[in-house]
């Protein structure tokens, strides 16, 4: 399985959600910690949802810093998702052969 993402493989409206997050992200969100924790009010079932595309998202950030796709913009980010994600494989929460592939190839 390669982790790569294609952007224009992906349904239109999660391209949505991307880019209307893009953009709230990129000068519209006053406190990244208040906004993240005001998350956890919506409903339970909305919560998981939501902790699936975070997930993706740091497994994605992780496969990354793995294979030296980042730089300094991005570094601090790329290293805590790694981190993050590791321990989640590690304690088996997490089952991800190709990236448990590209910590040993190091």
């Amino acid at each position: 399985m390669n982790t790569d993402i294609d952007f224009m493989a992906i349904a239109e409206d999660d391209k949505s959600f991307v880019t209307e997050f893009e953009n709230f992200v990129n000068g519209r969100v006053s406190n990244t910690e208040k906004t993240g924790m005001a998350m956890t009010t919506m409903h339970r079932y909305l919560q998981q949802q939501a902790f699936k595309v975070c997930l993706g998202y740091i497994k994605a950030l992780a496969h990354n810093y793995q294979k030296g796709r980042y730089d300094q913009r991005n570094e601090w980010a790329s290293q805590l998702a790694d981190v993050a994600y590791s321990s989640l494989i590690e304690a088996d929460l997490v089952f991800d052969p190709d990236y448990t592939e590209l910590i040993k190839g190091k």
